[in-house]
């Protein structure tokens, strides 16, 4: 009686063991079986989208290309010729104060259909009935770039040392023949002031030419 007793106690242990074994294993099986909750699946042939970038990620330099406007936008215009130029006496020069120098003012107009520009030294002669006074440059001021829109001006401006009578001699001039900086074409002007003092053969004369400027 003992002995039965004993055996049935053995394989209602085995019979619980092997209840719990299937359990955990059923449990291990569910949980495999079972996705994770943080991976993504992405449909065949489908990419998936990129991340966002960071904000205040530089931009690439194609990016940059395409937003950032062209440099140096405007055209620097070419240079002004004579056959672009009208040249006039300014309204107002050619007077001088007794016994002090004179100033002679050209007028220089585009009257072109495009911008121009020029930069430097006109070529000025004075012609007279002694014959052609190529002036000096004056030095003392640098020159700069003067930008003409059509219809634009500029001004070359030439002082002069009149004539007293008091010694010397009188240039009497007649006309003067204007060459624009990098040209070889000229324009004429009559001459509006008085007559100057010869000094056509000195090395400082009285008489010279500015550089060109713009309209002020």
């Amino acid at each position: 009686m003992r002995t039965r007793q004993l055996s049935a106690a053995v394989g209602l242990v085995a019979a619980l063991g092997l209840t719990l074994t299937a359990c955990g294993s059923d449990a291990a099986d569910t949980a495999a079986a079972k996705p994770s909750a943080q991976a993504t699946t992405v449909p065949s042939g489908q990419a998936s989208a990129p991340a966002s970038a960071p904000a205040g990620a530089p931009e690439s330099a194609a990016s940059s290309a395409k937003s950032s406007p062209q440099n140096g936008g405007g055209a620097a215009g070419r240079k002004c010729t004579a056959a672009d130029l009208k040249a006039a006496i300014a309204f107002g020069t050619g007077a001088q104060t007794p016994d002090g120098p004179g100033a002679e003012e050209i007028e220089l107009t585009n009257q072109s259909k495009s911008v121009c520009t020029m930069k430097g030294y006109a070529g000025v002669d004075l012609v007279g009935s002694k014959g052609t006074w190529n002036l000096t440059r004056f030095q003392g001021v640098q020159p700069e770039q003067v930008t003409l829109q059509p219809g634009g001006k500029a001004y070359v401006t030439i002082n002069y040392l009149p004539f007293s009578g008091d010694g010397g001699a009188e240039f009497k001039v007649q006309k003067i023949v204007l060459t624009p900086p990098d040209d070889t074409h000229q324009l004429t002007v009559e001459w509006s002031g008085a007559s100057p003092q010869d000094q056509s053969g000195a090395t400082h004369p009285g008489t010279y030419v500015r550089p060109v400027i713009a309209a002020r």
